[in-house]
């Protein structure tokens, strides 16, 4: 995020996936009134709107690594489970 602009910047709000790469990859050095500065940019045409879309955007991208998460973990039990196979078959 730059200085002036807050994650709301990256996009349309209707852009789920530009809204959500902007949360996960995002940062500011310091707070800032965003709710004022995304009404001011446009973004939202209120501040419970700003907030809605916050919401949204922040649960997308927390969805969007728990899966990314979850799916580690499953690459690690299959290459478990195929590494105990292998050890079967080399010790019979």
């Amino acid at each position: 995020m730059s200085e002036t602009n807050g994650w709301f910047a990256a996009g349309d709000r209707d852009d789920p996936d530009a809204t959500m790469t902007a949360i996960r990859e995002g940062s500011a050095d310091e707070p800032r009134n965003w709710p004022a500065l995304a009404v001011e940019a446009g973004f939202a045409s209120e501040t419970e709107e700003y907030y809605d879309a916050l919401r949204e955007a922040t649960t997308a991208a927390t969805r969007a690594a728990v899966t990314e998460r979850e799916r580690a973990d499953d690459r690690q039990l299959v290459h478990a489970i195929r590494a105990m196979d292998d050890m079967g078959r080399i010790l019979l």
